[in-house]
């Protein structure tokens, strides 16, 4: 089975009161944290990497990176209409795939426990896989290909825990031991 790497940074920041995946945190723009650790990931891991984004910086950053970019012009459809963007970029796969979607705004997600999610998730023989804390959902999020149309529904601000929640029994959950990976922020503080 083949596994897509698909990272969201298109959102709009409007409760951060500006761009947040270009804000400088800790040292460094917010979106490089994940970059970063899925660079320390064997690079067998995903068979394919995939970034949706409005900005050209990030953009054409991941392309040096080794990602496809996918040009997002309207954000302000909300979250699904990046899934969309995604999965309308890999129609041309052959064969059994799943994609992992993360975000760029959880600075403490370590590489380890994305590693540890992907190598869980395919043990489980689930559809689907995601990390939590305590009981909370959280991201990334892996769905075999037999989710794509659920996800291809979704609309407006509405991501994949939706489709999560209508397959409970098809679920693998991977508990992180620090729940501050799965922080994402939110706020400009």
């Amino acid at each position: 089975m083949g596994l897509a790497l698909i990272l969201l940074a298109a959102g709009d920041s409007r409760r951060f009161g500006g761009n947040k995946l270009l804000h400088n945190f800790r040292g460094k723009s917010m979106y490089q944290y994940i970059v970063d650790e899925v660079d320390k990931l064997s690079p067998d891991l995903f068979d394919r990497k995939v970034c949706v984004t409005q900005y050209e910086e990030i953009g054409n950053q991941l392309r040096e990176n080794g990602y496809e970019v996918v040009e997002n012009k309207e954000s302000h459809l909300g979250i699904s209409h990046s899934i969309h963007l995604a999965l309308n970029s890999l129609k041309d796969l052959e064969g059994d795939w799943a994609y992992c979607f993360a975000v760029c705004d959880q600075p403490y997600l370590k590489a380890m426990t994305i590693e540890e999610l992907v190598s869980g998730w395919k043990a489980s023989g689930k559809g689907i896989g995601c990390l939590c804390n305590l009981g909370d959902l959280g991201n990334p999020a892996i769905f075999s290909d037999r989710y794509r149309q659920e996800l291809m529904e979704l609309e407006g601000d509405v991501g994949g825990k939706r489709v999560i929640r209508r397959h409970i029994d098809d679920l693998y959950l991977h508990e992180v031991d620090d729940g501050m990976e799965l922080v994402d922020i939110d706020v400009n503080v």
